[in-house]
Formats: structure tokens, sequence, C-alpha cells
């Protein structure tokens, strides 16, 4: 009897889990919780973004939203790096709800997965859209749809060693008005006895493409029958600039540890880099100020060659869902969450009405972000093309300052590089 009474027991207890995990089942597709409501979203981002101020601030974005959006329950921030991001969302399977991820894989995102068509949240609150650069607004609006929220770009600029350029008798106050100045500082600081700066040449694209960019007043960008419309005589003085600079660097790798450590312990003068490594820099008490890669004349357009990280959402099939997605998507790149993240960070965004804000403007790294965003170059066209058609500069640039090649011979010769890479791309 007793048996019998036990198993009647846990028969009953069986049932009433069923009907419980029913009730607390979502019946609006969304993901149980909440009372069984609430959607679960899950959002790819670089790694750093769940680290230090930039984690701090998400995870108080996610909150925030959650607090303010009762049908989602929970938003997944999930680190991944470049290569992850890259290799895991052209996969086609397994894809987040959204994720961060640069603006030059765009196109390619576009072909192999359905990101959410954002058309309607821009249209609908023209304020909102206003307050994006307007060529960022341009660039992803392609085929007839609006794909990404632009969020964050990053200038390259060059962050000076102030004692080491006290020591070698150089006036900050001077900044870096031209390239030529920039040159004759590098022979200042070497005659001194201390390391001016590492290689420009070596180490891809990024140190010789932001001459290239900082030139962009004298580039004819553009593609036309599968070949570009940038001259060779166009590009002679960034590899001529690049072989200048080259007699002064110690061979360091630009973004090499090295590099960091040497400038953080006052044995160089010039680093460049991307505001991403800043936090190192001022944690460790040197003395510093950042500049832009000086133009060619004095007072030119100058920013380098601009990356932009735009974040998109995924179609997942359940319109209540994607409801939810895009309405994260657009809490990102409101004005209050882009200055909060300016602020806190460093990094530069891609909203101008944030970028020209006083109290913005007050942080030394977003004033000259802000000041470069309104030059330079784009490092590609990004959603219309495949192409990041100034990559070739790398190596034609090591070419040009190991001798191999003069720099008219290095233009051409880069010429023919970007319209292979056209040709391949079938552009």
């Amino acid at each position: 009897m007793a048996k019998k009474i036990s198993f009647k027991i846990l028969t009953l207890i069986v049932i009433i889990t069923l009907l419980a995990g029913c009730v607390g089942k979502s019946t609006d597709g969304g993901s149980s919780g909440n009372g069984g409501k609430g959607y679960e979203l899950t959002f790819w981002v670089y790694s750093d973004f769940t680290q230090g101020d930039m984690g701090e601030l998400m995870n108080k974005w996610v909150s925030d939203f959650i607090a303010k959006n009762p049908d989602v329950k929970k938003i997944n921030l999930i680190p991944k790096n470049d290569g992850e991001l890259l290799t895991g969302l052209m996969a086609g399977v397994g894809l987040p709800d959204a994720f961060s991820a640069s603006a030059r894989d765009g196109k390619k995102y576009k072909e192999v997965m359905q990101l959410l068509d954002l058309s309607e949240m821009y249209k609908s609150d023209q304020e909102y859209t206003n307050g994006f650069y307007p060529d960022a607004i341009e660039t992803i609006t392609v085929d007839d749809g609006m794909w990404a929220v632009p969020f964050i770009s990053y200038i390259p600029v060059i962050f000076r060693n102030l004692t080491v350029l006290e020591k070698a008798g150089i006036n900050p106050d001077e900044g870096i008005p031209t390239l030529d100045d920039f040159i004759k500082q590098l022979k200042i600081v070497k005659d001194s006895g201390i390391d001016a700066t590492h290689s420009w040449a070596a180490g891809g694209y990024f140190a010789p493409g932001s001459i290239l960019g900082a030139d962009s007043e004298n580039l004819t960008v553009g593609v036309k029958d599968g070949k570009t419309t940038v001259k060779p005589e166009q590009v002679e003085r960034t590899l001529q600039a690049v072989a200048d600079i080259e007699p002064y660097s110690n061979n360091m790798i630009w973004d090499s540890d090295a590099a960091l450590e040497a400038f953080k312990t006052n044995q160089l003068a010039f680093l460049l880099n991307g505001p991403w490594v800043e936090p190192g820099i001022i944690s460790s008490g040197v003395e510093y100020d950042v500049e832009l890669v000086p133009p060619f004349t004095k007072g030119g357009r100058t920013g380098g060659l601009q990356g932009w990280d735009f974040i998109y959402g995924v179609d997942s099939g359940d319109s209540g869902k994607n409801d939810a997605i895009v309405r994260w998507l657009n809490y990102i790149g409101q004005y209050e969450q882009m200055r909060e993240w300016t602020i806190a960070t460093g990094r530069p965004v891609l909203r101008s009405d944030v970028m020209n804000d006083s109290e913005v403007l007050t942080t030394m790294m977003a004033k000259v972000s802000s000041q470069g965003l309104n030059g330079g170059m784009k490092q590609m066209s990004f959603f219309d093309s495949s192409v990041m058609w100034p990559s070739p500069i790398g190596d034609i640039a090591s070419k040009v300052t190991d001798g191999s090649l003069t720099p008219e011979q290095g233009a051409k010769e880069f010429i023919d590089a970007v319209n292979a890479l056209y040709a391949e791309a079938g552009e």
C-alpha cells in the first residue's frame, strides 16, 4: 500500500511540474522567463566590449534596456575577436540576433545572411537619423534598405611622448603642422640620441595607409569599369613620405608590444596607433598627448584612413523578436548612449552631434578624433564593395623603403595591385 501511495504522489508531482512548465512557456515566440514572457537576445561583440570601462557600460545598457522593455528578459553579450566574428558570421549558421563588426565586411554580411532592414527606424525619427554623420547614413543605405547602425570609428593618431620631446628640445605646442614638420622633428629626436619612431613601412597597410588617407584631397577615389580612378602620380608623395620617415625609425612594427612598451618607458617619441591603446598608455603614467597624422600642406584636410564599425541586426523569423532587436539597435545608436560611450571610453562614434558636444570635446582623444572625422577617408566603399583598395600600400611601402622600388615605380605597382583586387572580386 505504501508503495502505491508513493507512486501516486510521484505521478502527481510530475503532472504538476509539467503543468507548471506549460504555464511558464512563452506563447509570444520568446524565451521563457519573467512569468513566461520575454525574448532572450544574443549579441556578438568585440572582446574588449566586455572588459573594463566598455564592459561596465555595455552591462549598464543591457540592464537599462531590459528595465524599459519588458518583452526582453535577457541580452547575452558574447565576446569574439576579429577572426571569430568574421568566421562565425560568414558560416551563416548559429547566427546571433545582433552583432558589432567592421563595416569593411558589410557587403559580405548582407550577401550571406538576412540582415534586418532598419529603414523604418530611421525614417520614423528624423532627429535620430540627422545626428549621424551624413556620410555614415549614406553608407548604410544600399538597395533600397538601411542595414546597420553606424557605431564607432577609429582614426589613426600619433601619440607623442612629451618627456622625450622636452629632452630633444621640441616644443609640443608647435604641434605637427605638416608631414615635412613631422620629419624634421623625427630628425631632431634621433640626433638627441633617442628613438624617434617605429617603422612606418612594416606591419601592413595601417601606417602607410594613414599617410595616404591624410592626402585624401589629392586622391580621385573611385572605381570605373573595374579599375580604380586613383592615378599613380597621386600616390607618389605618400610613398616618398614613408621613405623619408624610415631612416628615423627603430624598425619596430607600429602595433608591436615592443613599440608600445618603448613609448611608455620614454624610449620612443612618436607612436602611431589607434584610440584602443590609450587606456594602457594612461595607466603607465607616461606624459603624452595626441595628434592627427599631419597633412602635406599646412591647414590641409587630414584624418588618415578611417576604420568604421557598425551594429547589425539579423532576421530571426519572428516579427516580435525582430522588433525587439531593432529597438536594441536603436537604443545603442541614440545620442545619450553614444555620448556616454565616448566620454567613458574615449572611443569616437559616428554621431556628429556627439562628436561636436562641448563636454565630449573636453576629452583629448575625442577632440582629436572629432577633427579627424571631418577629414581623411574611409578605408573602402563600405557596403558597396568588398575590396579594401588601399590595402596593397603596405607591401608596396616596404619595397620602396628597402630600395626595391622608387616611389614612382611603387605608385604604378600599387595601382596595378588595386586593379587586380577589383578584377578578382568581379567589381
